[in-house]
Order: structure tokens, then sequence, then C-alpha cells
């Protein structure tokens, strides 16, 4: 590094930009590589030109990988593989490894480079009640509490949990040992959820003291702390630009923090049967038919809003509690498109389990109307028109989000998750336009965040993993 220092010391800035230029154009042409029986010289510059259209569109942050009618979702056959930790909370993919945190406070490394296996356990940590105490020695220190959010860092030299205790904890990757503790020094400050900005050593933590809080990993100290929700923050997502979206819970709201410039963007959710019933009014477009079939469809109140996904810089969705998907723009304050019951209602409950009386047209009186279930977690392929969505329903939904990027349609279903899906990732892997992708989901039989669910008969603790092929 000194001789490439001292070789190009007397250059100007033009000659380092026309010298950075020429070599990132080598190293796309090593990318596509390949002999060819036609004229290689133009297929080159044809995909070269591709790469760098697509390149400056990242940096953009627009969307630009229309992927979504070339995943064979008919070939997909999943893969289940059982863990023996107590209930799985979330998990993070920095390929070629993924991270499982769970309730009895175990971090575990698994090795998912090879698509046609199951994920590989290689190294794992618990934390435990010894753990109470922060010692003045890192590696001596872990999480005394549920640990309930994990993220990997861009360069793969670390992996951050939070948890319960109210703490971060920064982990080496290697050997999972301790490197830092990073307390939130609040009475409510449970750790819910972290993301890293893409290329970055940027961390932001989404509390439940209702505080968005940013860090620099590298330096291991605390940069800012954000202010504007009214309840606990309950997810948190960010992409490449220095911002990132969280979400609210019960105050039914998204915020786009702007950290830079020290703003925000509120967006409010909250949809309610009166201002939906106006709308239908409104609505002079509309066949009969078609109103008809609106008049049916029966109307569930939002009443938390528990997990959010960025597809772009412009473009977010988020999952509410009465089973709506909502696509938000940073244009509108408002949803653009909302998808009910995205997964279904429940099935109605026999009324000799919801009464004790013994009279049967009482009892039918007294049966709970049935109720959607909850998104639990979303994730969107950055800067893509796919994204996932999970429940306890038996089913991770794949939707696709049409080209005016206005509305979103189902796209098909990944079978046989059973349980509750608490968090979903993916890992790419293969030649450029022809990835494949692995669909990797933390499942368990409890909600992250308590014991109020129940998931149904068949409901393991265990990695779910789907590969899609294109």
């Amino acid at each position: 590094d000194e001789d490439s220092e001292a070789e190009f010391a007397g250059e100007s800035a033009a000659d380092k930009r026309r010298r950075l230029a020429k070599q990132y154009l080598e190293n796309l042409k090593q990318e596509v590589g390949g002999d060819y029986d036609f004229d290689a010289k133009d297929l080159d510059d044809e995909i070269i030109s591709k790469r760098l259209k697509e390149d400056v569109a990242e940096t953009k942050g627009h969307v630009y990988r229309f992927i979504a009618d070339n995943l064979l979702l008919s070939d997909v056959q999943p893969s289940i593989t059982r863990i023996g930790s107590k209930a799985l909370t979330g998990l993070s993919v920095r390929f070629p490894y993924a991270y499982t945190i769970s309730k009895d406070t175990e971090l575990v490394k698994w090795d998912i480079s090879d698509f046609k296996k199951k994920p590989l356990r290689l190294k794992h940590t618990k934390g435990g009640k010894k753990f109470t105490q922060i010692d003045s020695d890192p590696s001596k220190n872990g999480h005394s509490d549920e640990i309930l959010t994990v993220a990997a860092s861009p360069d793969g030299r670390y992996v951050i949990t939070g948890g319960r205790d109210k703490r971060i904890i920064v982990w080496s990757t290697e050997a999972l040992a301790c490197q830092r503790v990073l307390e939130t020094r609040d009475r409510r400050g449970e750790v819910m959820g972290l993301v890293f900005r893409r290329g970055s050593d940027q961390l932001y933590a989404a509390c439940a003291d209702l505080k968005v809080r940013t860090y620099s990993i590298n330096q291991f100290a605390q940069l800012e702390i954000l202010y504007g929700h009214q309840d606990t923050v309950a997810d948190i997502s960010a992409l490449g630009q220095e911002r990132c979206v969280t979400v609210g819970s019960r105050d039914r709201c998204a915020m786009l923090w702007k950290i830079a410039d020290e703003t925000r963007l509120t967006f409010r959710g909250g949809e309610n049967e009166k201002k939906k019933k106006k709308k239908r009014r409104d609505d002079d477009e509309m066949d009969l038919d078609d109103k008809q079939e609106e008049h049916e469809e029966k109307f569930f109140a939002e009443g938390s809003i528990d997990c959010v996904s960025m597809i772009d810089d412009t473009y977010f969705v988020t999952g509410s509690d009465n089973g709506s998907i909502s696509l938000w723009s940073l244009a509108k304050k408002k949803p653009i498109f909302i998808q009910h019951c995205a997964h279904g209602v429940l099935p109605s409950v026999a009324s000799d389990k919801a009464s004790a009386e013994n009279d049967p047209a009482l009892r039918e009186q007294q049966v709970p109307q049935p109720q959607p279930y909850w998104i639990t977690s979303l994730h969107a392929i950055p800067y893509s028109n796919v994204f996932f969505s999970g429940s306890w329903n038996g089913t991770i939904k794949v939707w696709k989000l049409e080209d005016n990027l206005r509305s979103f349609t189902p796209l098909g279903e990944l079978p046989n998750a059973k349980g509750i899906v608490t968090r979903i990732d993916v890992a790419e892997s293969g030649p450029h336009g022809k990835e494949s992708i692995r669909v990797i989901a933390a499942m368990s039989k409890e909600h992250r965040l308590g014991r109020w669910i129940d998931a149904g008969r068949g409901a393991r603790n265990h990695i779910y993993s789907a590969v899609i092929d294109q």
C-alpha cells in the first residue's frame, strides 16, 4: 500500500478520477468474462453499459431490478432446519453466513453458502443472568435477557445484537466474542430493531423508549438520538442513503429520518371506517358490481404498525396488526395502496370453546368475530420489485410491485412455513442477472415480543429456507 501511495503521490485530482474509472471498467470486464461466438466487444460494451446504468440507479436510490416475472416459484422445495433454541426472535444474513437469535439469549452463526444444503451450524454463544453486571473486560460480557434483534455489518467484521436488557452488543463474526457493550441508558430502552446503512458502519437502532439512536460501529460510539414517535419504535429499515424508516406500533405512524439534514417526514396510518365509507361514496367511477363487493368486505381497524421494509429510497412497505400491507411513497403522507387481510382471516372458534353458556343460542352470540392474521415480518429485496411477507397462516407470501410503482399484487406463496414468521431475509448467489435467491426465515412457536399468539399445531422453532431460481 505504501508503494502504491508513493506511485500515485504526484497525480492530480483529474488523473485520479480517470485512473479509478479505468479500474472500475476493468473490474466490470473481469466480472463479465466468458467466451462468445459473436462480437465479444459489442457484447461487453452492452453489458458494461447496463451495469453502469444499474450502479447509477442504485446510487440515486431507484428501483431497477425488475425480477418478479423471472422467479420460478413453482419449483421451490423448502427445507426446515430444527434448532434447539427456545424461540427464534430474528435473523440477519451477510452472505455466506447467517446469524440467528432467540429468547434464551443464544446467538448462532450459520453457513448458508451451499444453496443445495441446509444451513450448517458453525458457532454459538449464550448469555444468561451471570451477565447482569457489565464487566470492564469486554470478552466477559453478554446478554442477560431476551435478544430481540440482530444485524450483521456490511463488511462482515461484526454482528450486532440488542435486547430487553437495554444493551447493544458488538460481536466479532469470527469467534462470536464480545467486543463492546453499548447501553441505551434508559429505563425503557429495550432495543427493538437494528439495521446497518448499506456499505457503511453506521448503525440505526429502534428502541422502546420512543427514540431512534445512531452509532458508528467502527468507533464503538453513539452519534445521535432522534425523537418523534409517541409509542414503542417497533421496527426499522435502511438502504444506501443516510436515512432510515421506522414504525411506531400504536402511534400508527411511519417516519423517514433524514440523518444528515436533521429532518423527518411523518406518514400517518390508522385507516378508519368513516373515512373508508366516505371514499366509497366519492368514488363514482366504480362499477355497481365492484361497489357491492366492496361493501361486503368487512372492515378491520388498524391498531398497530409493527414492521417496515424499504424498497428503494422513495418507496417502502409496512405491515399492521389488522393484516394490511401498505405501500408508501415519499410524495404522499397517506398510503398509495393497501392490501387488506393479506394473509387471510383466522378460522372461527367453535361456540363450545368460546363460551361456557349452556344455551346454544346465547353461546353462538358470544363467539368472537374472526380476526385477520397479523403481519409479523416484511422484507423487500433492495431496489427490486419483489418483497415477502410473513404471519402464522403457514405460508410466506411473495408480492410483485407493479411497473408504475403504484400498487402490488400477489406473485405466489412459499409453502410449509409452520409457526410464526419472526424475521425474513434473503441471500443471493450466481451470475449477474440470473441470481438464485435464498429466502431464509426465522420461525417460532411464539411472537418475538410475547406469548399471546397460538401458532397452531405443527409450529416449531426452526430456520425455514427456500431457494428461488430465475
